[in-house]
């Protein structure tokens, strides 16, 4: 018997892993340093941005890090075989991703596509510190394995 990709990230418990973060530059670094770890460990990562605008942003600031390089990725909406893909698409895994990072508002109700969820736990402003509040407290009643770290 031969299983897709898909069917065995859904055989798999989604854990997910809050970080920390203070202001924008600790925002920055860890979207630039997650992107760089997943693409050095192999990892196909999908980040999902709240808008096409946040992606530009993501996507310019991913083209100029890190400085002696950049990683390669890609802006889109449809299926990719690009390591890194940065997208406003919460319904499909779009490059069959391992992990998805998280830029937006809400949870991820599509959960079980993604083996790690990364959240930013966003204390620079108090919507964004409650947001991460209700993410973490939505993800904790639909029983997945929650880690925050600092």
């Amino acid at each position: 018997m031969i299983l897709n990709f898909s069917t065995q990230i859904n055989a798999m418990k989604s854990k997910v892993y809050f970080f920390n973060v203070k202001d924008n530059q600790a925002k920055i670094h860890l979207i630039c340093s997650k992107a760089k770890e997943s693409f050095e460990q192999e990892k196909r990562l999908q980040i999902l941005v709240p808008t096409i605008e946040a992606g530009q942003y993501i996507d310019s600031l991913l083209w100029r890090y890190p400085e002696d390089s950049f990683l390669t990725h890609t802006l889109t909406t449809n299926l990719s075989p690009e390591w890194i893909v940065i997208t406003t698409e919460e319904t499909v895994n779009l490059n069959l991703a391992a992990r998805l990072l998280n830029l937006c508002p809400h949870p991820i109700k599509y959960f079980s596509l993604f083996a790690e969820i990364y959240e930013l736990y966003d204390e620079s402003h108090p919507q964004k510190l409650e947001n991460s509040k209700l993410r973490f407290k939505n993800y904790q009643d639909w029983g997945l394995a929650l880690s925050l770290l600092k």
